[in-house]
């Protein structure tokens, strides 16, 4: 997955959970401690996040930090697929794993 896709899937799924959830991007911004400008920016997909805000912004929206990056047509889909749930959950737990694998990568590498 390529930084432009990263972005926007985390921009969208950022945006679709914080309206789930009644936030505004000030409220946001105070619970996940960063500025409204960072996260207007980050939505914006004009900057990146630091694994630190990843983290808060997975706890502050009440979600893995690996759907924050995860497509949401397929989450959709994934939470309507009531024929194997089993299955379903053994696929959300090895892609959480890949992801949260792929993550510590990139930003071991940044350091």
């Amino acid at each position: 997955m390529g930084m432009n896709t990263a972005r926007k899937l985390l921009s969208a799924n950022i945006k679709a959970r914080r309206s789930e959830l009644g936030l505004t991007q000030e409220k946001l911004a105070e619970l996940v401690d960063v500025s409204y400008q960072m996260l207007h920016d980050i939505e914006g997909c004009r900057t990146w996040v630091s694994d630190k805000t990843l983290q808060n912004l997975s706890a502050a929206l009440g979600v893995d930090m690996y759907e924050l990056l995860y497509p949401l047509a397929d989450r959709a889909n994934e939470q309507k697929n009531e024929l194997n749930p089993h299955l379903v959950e053994r696929l959300h737990k090895t892609m959480k794993s890949d992801i949260d694998r792929r993550l510590d990568e990139f930003f071991g590498k940044l350091r």
